[in-house]
This record gives C-alpha cells, structure tokens and sequence, in this order.
C-alpha cells in the first residue's frame, strides 16, 4: 500500500511549513524561560498567589504578605488531598472564592484515592486548562522544531484516551483530565485529529481500538498519543484488522507508512520500546515522553538530547516544590524550589497550581539527571515501593534491572512487574519475584541466567539491595515467573477493567501476585520445571 491511497488531512503543506516557522519561536520562549528559572518560577508563584489572595484560603494563609519562596514555606504547610477534600467538596457544589475566586466546572476523578479511601475529585479551572494546552503545544513544537517535519500535519494523528464523557453534578462535571482536554483541543488541530466524536465516546476500551482499527485503516496516520503501553494494543489490532481484511501487512509500516512520532507519557518509554519498534517494524518513530498529572497538565517533555530525563515547563502555570525523601518525614521538611534541587537527589514533588492546590504533595517520587536546564526522571511514588528488609526499590531501579538482564541475554520483555515473596519456604528470608512477559519468538535461552542478570542489576541499582543479597543475609536470590503469551494484556484487563490510563504496575501487591501467578507460563519442553513453583 502507497500513501497515494490514503484519506489524506484538509491541510496543505503550507500549513505545516507555517507551523515549523511558529515551533522554533514557542521552543526559544521555553529555553528563555529555563535559562531564567528562579524570575520565572517565582513570577509562576507570585501570579497563582495574587489570583487567589481574597479567597477563604488565601486570606487565612495570609497570601498578601508572601513576597519570596521564603515567606510561602512559612505561611503555606505541605498538604495532600484530605488537606484540601473540604474545600474541594464546597467547590463541587458550586461555592466560589474557596480555593480560587471562581465557579469550578470540572473535576477530573483521579485513579488513587486519599489516606481516608475516598475517591479524589480535582479541580481543574479554565485557567488551568489554557496553560495545559499551552504546555502541550510546546511539547508538539519541540518535535518539530528539532525534527524539522513539516509534513505533520498533512495527515492526521490518532488519539488514544478514556470516553470523552462528562458526568454531570450539579453545576459541574466530573471526567477525567485526558478527556477533558480533548473537548478542549484547538480548533486548528480539530481536523487532523482522529477518532471521531462517535468513536471517542464508546467507553469499553477494547471496543474503541478495534473500531479504531476498523474505521482508520486507510487514512493517513502520521502521530498518535496516548499512554505509552497501549500503543502495542492499538498496533496490534490494526494488524489483525487488516489481516482479517486480506492485506498481507505484517508491520504497521505498511499499513500507515507516514506514522512519524507517538506522543506518549503515564510510564516509562523504554520497556516498551522494543516491541514498538517491532510492529511498527521501522526504528525511526520518535517517541515523545512526558510527565504529567491532572494536578496542574504537564510539567516535564522530551527534549531530544540523548540526555536522560524530560526538561520540565517552568512557565506553564505549575510552581514546583521538591522534598528530599530523607527528610520528607521531619516536622519541617525542607523544601527546594526548581531553581536549587541536586542533581541524582530522590525527592517528593510539591506542586501549587491554578486549580487551588498549594504546596500539595503529589505522592510521586522524582530526581534530576541536569540542574542546568533541570531534567527530570519520574523514579516511583511514595507509596509504591517494593521493600522487604528497609530497601526501598523504586519502580525505576527494577526497570534498570531488567533493561540490564534483556541487554545481558539478548532478548525482548512485552511487560514486567516485581513482587516480594516474604517468608520462602518457611525461613525468615524473602526474595523478589519478577513475573515477565518476554516477547514470542525472542525469549531468553536461559531463564536462570536471566534471573540472575536481573537479581545483578537490582544490586547494582539499589545499595541496600546489595548489602542484604551479600552471603544472603536476609535476601534470596531473585526468582523470575515467566508469563504465557498474552498473558501481561489478559492481567492488565482484569486489574485496569480497560482503562485506557491503566498501567502494567512495576511493584506488584499480593492480590495483584495472584492473579499473575494464574497467568505464569507452562515450562517448555525439555526445560523441566519453572525456576520456581508458586509458594504454598
């Protein structure tokens, strides 16, 4: 198939040269603004301040008197969600002048819950979501500004994301972040963008790929974006739509031979890179990362240097706080503005944002691999650990580990999570099960070379780790459960019910580890038994 037969974008080329010469202008305005972090940061802190001064929250924090970082830490302590569910509550009802001085209408319905089990509710305001589409046009822009594609916009591109729906409560609604900023999208960008409103409102995940699949065959795919892990999915049933169809496409390539960049983030790219690549069966796709939360859009994107991490938004609305984790559980943590945080140094992020939420701490874990510009990595949350002996392995250190044993016995994982086993076979000791999806026809020859790369790369990654694996102090080697092929999807449907923001989770809970263990793979044969069995 030729792209002469594709359903080709209403936009000339001319467009998109138009666009190009507008990328380099946004991209200079961002690099202006990191080369100036500290006068933009607290300009960002000055104006969400003076918008809320006469609010119930702002007169009680006295939000008149702050004139620096400084005078902010003394009058505004670190909250969370059940620090702001009151207000946040009066807000849902209508209530003005609380958090901020005006009418609320959304509230995007976060996947966690608060440290009281209640559903959390955040506000998102009209201001917000400007400085959310500002933040997300810069991400585009610096894909072309660096790439120097002009033809983007001559196709279309595919968006991956929850029912456009809105429930409505009293006088606002209820939706979620990703949702709520389709709806939002600019119009220039209205008719390049795909599914159509029909599609996006079907709400049965597995349902809205294949009619994806079905309807978008032949049109001009050039980006799509969405949660990085369900880019295989959608990928996957383009092909066997196709294959239904009688095409012999064995790669999207062939199918959509214009598709350029996917705009990802909610995980880590890197795990998921190679099995992209290979039903994309191209390896020049740029994958866009970033990081964000419905807690103020996006702060962090792809800059394209080969440098690890994402370079953070200091001018898109979000004033940002870090805690280092070794005093986040003091009386009076410290806390560091962007402009001072180390390089390498674990931290909690503190975010205040245009929604109402000051010095709220957000529960993710993060560090910067640059200060100069800051270059941020999303390391795991606070809650999500995996530690059995005061170790504290974060999600980060176990995709390490595994990047490290796949390199280590060249082969390729589908996805991956970590479980602890305490107490194994009726000893003190405990270890950590690695349960892997390895991609058909690219598995390791040796599962227990495997895991002992992967248990080398923990030690490597993790001190304690290491300190504890020495002479098996308390720590036993890591095992390793193969799963059987399909079956990461097969868990991830149960565990998410197809949510479209669902994740493969790096640190898997005990309930979790069960379901998985009923997706572990047969042994091969002549391979004899697994590495281990399920523990009674």
């Amino acid at each position: 198939m030729t792209d002469r037969t594709l359903v080709r974008s209403p936009y000339p080329r001319a467009f998109g040269l138009a666009v190009g010469a507008l990328a380099h202008v946004r991209v200079g305005h961002w690099d202006g603004a990191l080369r100036r972090v500290k006068e933009v940061q607290e300009a960002t802190l000055g104006a969400l301040l003076r918008h809320a001064r006469g609010t119930e929250f702002g007169r009680m924090h006295d939000f008149d008197g702050v004139r620096d970082h400084d005078g902010f830490v003394r009058r505004v302590p670190i909250g969370d969600y059940d620090t702001f569910s009151a207000g946040i509550d009066r807000m849902r009802k209508g209530e003005r002048n609380v958090l901020v001085p005006e009418v609320v209408r959304y509230f995007g319905n976060s996947s966690g819950s608060s440290n009281h089990g209640k559903s959390k509710f955040l506000p998102i305001t009209d201001r917000q979501i400007r400085f959310q589409q500002r933040a997300g046009a810069d991400t585009v822009m610096r894909y072309l500004q660096r790439s120097g594609d002009r033809d983007l916009f001559s196709g279309f591109t595919l968006g991956l994301f929850p029912p456009t729906t809105m429930k409505p409560e009293g006088t606002s609604f209820v939706t979620s972040n990703p949702a709520l900023m389709a709806t939002k999208m600019p119009r220039v960008t209205r008719p390049v963008y795909l599914p159509e409103d029909d599609v996006r409102a079907v709400a049965d995940y597995d349902a809205k790929l294949g009619m994806m699949a079905e309807r978008y065959l032949d049109h001009d795919v050039r980006a799509a974006t969405g949660t990085t892990c369900w880019f295989t999915l959608l990928f996957e049933k383009v092909l066997a739509t196709a294959k239904r169809q009688g095409r012999a496409a064995r790669t999207i390539a062939e199918i959509w031979p214009n598709l350029r960049v996917l705009f990802g983030g909610g995980v880590t790219a890197a795990p998921y890179l190679p099995v992209i690549r290979r039903l994309v069966g191209r390896d020049d796709v740029t994958l866009v990362d970033t990081y964000n939360a419905t807690e103020g859009g996006v702060y962090a994107a792809s800059d394209f240097s080969g440098a690890p991490g994402m370079l953070v938004l200091p001018h898109r609305g979000v004033f940002f706080e870090f805690v280092p984790l070794e005093s986040r559980e003091e009386a009076s943590p410290a806390r560091v503005p962007l402009w001072s945080v180390e390089r390498e140094r674990p931290y909690s992020i503190v975010v205040t944002t245009a929604s109402g939420l000051y010095a709220y701490e957000l529960g993710d874990i993060v560090r910067f691999s640059s200060v100069a510009p800051p270059r941020i990595e999303f390391v795991g949350r606070l809650g999500g650990c995996l530690s059995v002996t005061q170790e504290l392995t974060t999600h980060v250190d176990i995709e390490r580990a595994v990047a490290s044993a796949a390199r280590s016995c060249a082969c390729t994982t589908v996805d991956f999570g970590a479980a602890a086993d305490v107490g194994v076979e009726g000893s003190a000791k405990s270890r950590y099960a690695l349960f892997v999806e390895f991609q058909k026809g690219a598995e390791p020859v040796d599962l227990g070379a495997f895991a002992d790369a992967f248990d080398a790369g923990l030690c490597e990654q993790n001190r304690v780790y290491r300190e504890h694996r020495r002479g098996v102090v308390a720590l036993l080697p890591a095992l390793v459960v193969p799963l059987a092929s399909g079956g990461a999807r097969r868990f991830l449907e149960v565990v998410t019910r197809g949510n479209v923001q669902g994740k493969f989770p790096r640190i898997v809970d005990d309930t979790q580890k069960q379901l998985l263990w009923e997706h572990a793979a047969a042994p091969r044969a002549g391979q004899g038994a697994p590495l281990s069995q399920e523990p009674s």
